[in-house]
């Protein structure tokens, strides 16, 4: 029996045990994942799409008790009732293209895709035949890659989320941009309303140490994705903070309406694959939305916790 080398061995184990304590508590985020009013360790509620939604990228909500869905190839609205966990009524209103994501306001619906195009089909709640669509060019393109579509009905405007360039201007270096669509003079923001700055992020996700540690941290959550590209963004009814899901990453980013960034958190790859569309309903309960890539695509709803309570699970629930 080699003695030495065994011993040898158990102090590096020890060494290597004291070291990783030591980073974990160095590294640990910014924010604490108990913050969050949801425990998305586990989905409260999942509801499994058929087939032709496999690459289902947004929802929104037409009531309480149904969503509107869109996917990336096909031109067509899906009406999908909570209750019966079904399609009830499609609308087809275009060719394939490339859908990302829409928003249904009253008996009109914005469906955004990904050069920046927006589609408005309004009388939604009659026939087929009745229901008029136009197009606006906003200014922003497939550059832009834009992903994300929410409703601020306070400003009664569209928030537009570019996945891929933020703009022209040096300030937007390292950062996401959100612009913004009067829909009442329909014309877009000149400049982005919001900015996300993706180092901020990395900081708040990983810690203090972005080199060496980050991508410890990385390997430790079983993830080699770097950055953000934001996929889906919606308001909260309740806070009015903004949820933007990347599926790049796997990260939930919360903006509050000053812009200043509150909360990052780090998604399971095992339970968001990819998630690219996110709603909530007038509870405040969250919904997310993950393309199929080898299986169906899917809906999970993870309710609000209110009560101090609640609001205030283990860090574990995470």
């Amino acid at each position: 029996m080699n003695t030495g080398r065994n011993n040898f061995y158990s102090v590096s184990f020890i060494l290597l045990l004291i070291n990783s304590t030591f980073i974990s508590k160095c590294t640990a985020p910014l924010n604490k994942p108990h913050d969050l009013s949801y425990t998305l360790k586990k989905p409260d509620k999942t509801y499994v799409l058929q087939k032709t939604l496999k690459e289902v990228s947004g929802l929104s909500f037409v009531s309480d008790k149904e969503v509107a869905l869109i996917e990336d190839e096909n031109g067509a609205v899906f009406f999908f009732n909570l209750e019966k966990g079904m399609v009830t009524r499609k609308i087809s209103f275009a060719k394939d293209g490339d859908y990302e994501d829409l928003k249904i306001i009253g008996d009109t619906a914005y469906i955004l895709r990904s050069d920046g195009k927006l589609v408005e089909l309004k009388n939604l709640k009659g026939p087929q035949s009745d229901i008029l669509e136009t197009k606006y060019q906003t200014g922003l393109s497939k550059e832009n890659n834009t992903e994300g579509l929410c409703y601020d009905d306070k400003r009664n405007m569209l928030l537009i989320a570019c996945k891929g360039s933020p703009g022209k201007d040096n300030k937007y270096k390292n950062k996401k941009a959100i612009y913004s669509f009067n829909l009442q003079t329909k014309k877009l923001s000149d400049t982005a309303v919001f900015l996300i700055d993706v180092n901020q992020v990395e900081l708040m996700a990983y810690g203090a140490h972005p080199n060496f540690l980050s991508k410890l941290m990385r390997f430790y959550r079983h993830t080699k994705e770097k950055g953000i590209e934001p996929s889906g963004l919606a308001i909260h009814p309740v806070t009015r903070d903004i949820y933007v899901i990347s599926s790049v990453g796997k990260e939930l980013i919360i903006i509050g309406q000053d812009g200043k960034l509150k909360k990052v958190v780090k998604l399971a790859i095992n339970l968001f694959k990819q998630p690219e569309g996110i709603a909530f309903d007038s509870s405040g309960n969250l919904y997310i939305t993950n393309e199929g890539r080898n299986g169906k695509g899917n809906i999970l709803k993870f309710l609000y916790l209110k009560n101090d309570a609640a609001s205030n699970p283990p860090a574990s629930a995470l």
